[in-house]
């Protein structure tokens, strides 16, 4: 499991733990699991319904991917390292299949309803490792729609793109380590971030960086 995956995780619980605890140690500004974002977000992600259609390329993909599809689909918090770890994918099958649907604009390509929400989540993370794909894969999720592809993981997605063009991101999702802070990349209009992530469905900015630092500590210790 790469270190990428092990920080997912920990964020997703510390989604619930922070709320448990009433605030953070720290003193930054704890995720509220209460709010509108996590209860939409968990709705999404939420698999329960069995409703996809194709349940091997969702095994191939979590597979490829390093997730688990049994287990739920952490939340997006939008909270990402700029030059964090990403998924040590090592199935070129699962990923030669990718590719050829990211050209062709099938309609196989793996939407909630091909997939379901962990093979969608699992196409975001291998998305992470190939600069070019990401950015097929970020145009195909916009296309699928909100139903189809998560708009918490389409707004890290094009943030990630945005910086990688030289643009500034729009979500503040990207963030990068200064000191023993974690502070955004360049952010376009960055005084009404927390509107557009809102929008998007995610949490406030503050909140998000918060839940990351928590997340971080263990896994630098």
């Amino acid at each position: 499991m790469s270190r990428g995956t092990v920080v997912l995780g920990l964020v997703a619980g510390l989604a619930s733990s922070a709320m448990a605890q009433g605030g953070s140690k720290s003193g930054c500004v704890p995720l509220d699991t209460g709010s509108t974002w996590f209860r939409r977000q968990r709705e999404w992600l939420s698999d329960a319904r069995h409703d996809w259609s194709d349940d091997s390329f969702r095994v191939a993909l979590g597979h490829a991917a390093r997730l688990d599809p049994s287990r739920p689909v952490p939340a997006q918090i939008g909270a990402e390292l700029v030059d964090g770890a990403v998924p040590d994918h090592g199935d070129s099958a699962t990923m030669a299949r990718l590719w050829s649907l990211a050209r062709t604009r099938g309609s196989a390509w793996p939407t909630r309803s091909v997939v379901g929400a962990a093979g969608v989540r699992a196409v975001w993370m291998l998305a992470q490792g190939d600069s070019a794909l990401q950015r097929t894969v970020l145009h195909r999720m916009m296309e699928s729609g909100p139903d189809e592809a998560l708009p918490a993981d389409v707004a890290v997605l094009e943030d990630r793109v945005r910086l990688q063009s030289g643009r500034k991101q729009l979500y503040g999702t990207q963030l990068r380590r200064v000191g023993d802070r974690l502070v955004p990349a360049p952010t376009e209009d960055s005084a009404h971030v927390d509107m557009r992530r809102d929008a998007a469905g995610l949490p406030p900015l503050d909140a998000a960086i918060c839940a990351r630092m928590q997340a971080e500590a263990p896994v630098r210790r």
